[in-house]
């Protein structure tokens, strides 16, 4: 059925009248290998193909434009592996002796609408209805008043599935914007609600932006005891409030940027998370980047709860609640950029993610990045883990 539902899309579009509408079709291919290691185990091989099309339709003359993109993901080698390697000793025995589930399993293929939206324009005033992106936050590593996507700390800079929702914007001034966002659930009470005030101000020469959060949040556990005497976990389904403020500029002469959210939850202790950040470019051209995290929701020191770990595998929730980030990038040549960034935490704790970024062609590029954590067994990141990943695309 969802292979002719694609077939019926791509057909049609193809053979759009000119005479009423020009559709260009565009996108890319993407091969991606990776390979897990770890002490306690031999490495987990994984490799997949995607092939991402794009379609655009108005524009110009047009007020009422149509964007989106199909992904069409195929994975080869290990669609499951068990997590206990990616954890501490102590957190193992605690799911070991609980008798929690401990693999974790992918998809074979997956064919999805990953965006798909119409936009219509008129004057100060753009309103926009579909699956589209929601990303807010000025962060790199993480985004607190982002509540609609979740970043991958190893890519944070990676495309992410849109999400449904109905999004009107007014533009006016320099810098000046206000948003507001539905994103319907089953009702109306299930729906999530978002509203952005954002400004520039001149006298300081900052953009500052306060954002307003009504959300269905089900990216906790809680602990249930079953009636066969077992326990389980499950999400923790409550409405979150959030109120943030996002703030970048310039400080002594570097890039800065802050963004921070004040939570209310419907039935856990209400928390606040916040990031800020520096950067500044050499003479020579290099790159550097500093940023610190701050999560209300988690502990100060180790050991964590199995609550949180479990958290951060299902929903990408960090585990700790302080660490920071510092990043290193030049290009090496004209083609070639290098980069390293490295994450730890009070707790003992560091991850580094290297990368190199090659363009093979006018249209194909190469990266090559992974994740190598050390330090203490119960810190937020788990030591004795090794990944390297292998991209490759090619646009058309």
């Amino acid at each position: 059925m969802k292979y002719g539902i694609v077939f019926i899309l791509l057909t049609s579009l193809a053979f759009i009248s000119p005479a009423h509408s020009e559709v260009d079709i565009f996108g890319y291919y993407e091969n991606t290998f990776q390979t897990d290691y770890s002490s306690e185990t031999e490495e987990n091989l994984f490799d997949a193909s995607k092939l991402r099309l794009d379609f655009n339709s108005g524009g110009g003359e047009y007020e009422l434009l149509f964007q989106g993109n199909v992904n069409f993901i195929h994975r080869h080698g290990a669609l499951s592996r068990d997590v206990r390697p990616y954890l501490p000793e102590n957190i193992v025995r605690e799911i070991d002796s609980l008798g929690l589930p401990v693999e974790y399993s992918f998809p074979t293929q997956r064919i999805y609408l990953d965006n798909a939206f119409l936009t219509w324009r008129k004057g100060k005033f753009r309103v926009r209805a579909g699956k589209q992106q929601l990303s807010w936050g000025p962060a790199y590593s993480f985004n607190p008043t982002d509540l609609f996507h979740k970043k991958d700390m190893l890519d944070p800079t990676y495309e992410k599935e849109g999400v449904t929702a109905f999004r009107a914007d007014y533009y006016w001034g320099i810098g000046g914007q206000a948003t507001a966002i539905i994103a319907p659930g089953e009702d109306l009470q299930s729906s999530g609600y978002a509203l952005r005030l954002t400004t520039h101000l001149n006298c300081i020469g900052y953009d500052l932006a306060i954002t307003l959060h009504s959300v269905p949040d089900s990216t906790s556990l809680q602990k249930i005891d079953s009636e066969d005497g077992g326990t389980e976990y499950l999400p923790c389904s409550q409405l979150r409030h959030a109120t943030g403020i996002e703030f970048s500029g310039e400080l002594l002469g570097m890039g800065f940027w802050s963004e921070g959210n004040y939570n209310f939850m419907e039935s856990e202790e209400d928390f606040v998370r916040a990031v800020s950040g520096l950067d500044y470019t050499l003479i020579n051209g290099t790159y550097l980047m500093f940023e610190l995290i701050y999560n209300g929701r988690a502990e100060l020191e180790a050991p964590y709860p199995l609550e949180n770990w479990l958290a951060n595998l299902y929903f990408g929730e960090p585990v700790g609640a302080l660490y920071g980030m510092a990043g290193i990038r030049h290009d090496l040549t004209d083609l070639l950029s290098g980069s390293i960034y490295g994450f730890g935490g009070l707790d003992g704790g560091f991850v580094l993610n290297p990368r190199l970024d090659y363009s093979l062609a006018q249209n194909a590029d190469l990266s090559v990045f992974g994740g190598f954590t050390f330090g203490d067994s119960e810190s937020q990141f788990s030591p004795g883990l090794y990944s390297i990943i292998l991209r490759a695309n090619v646009y058309f």
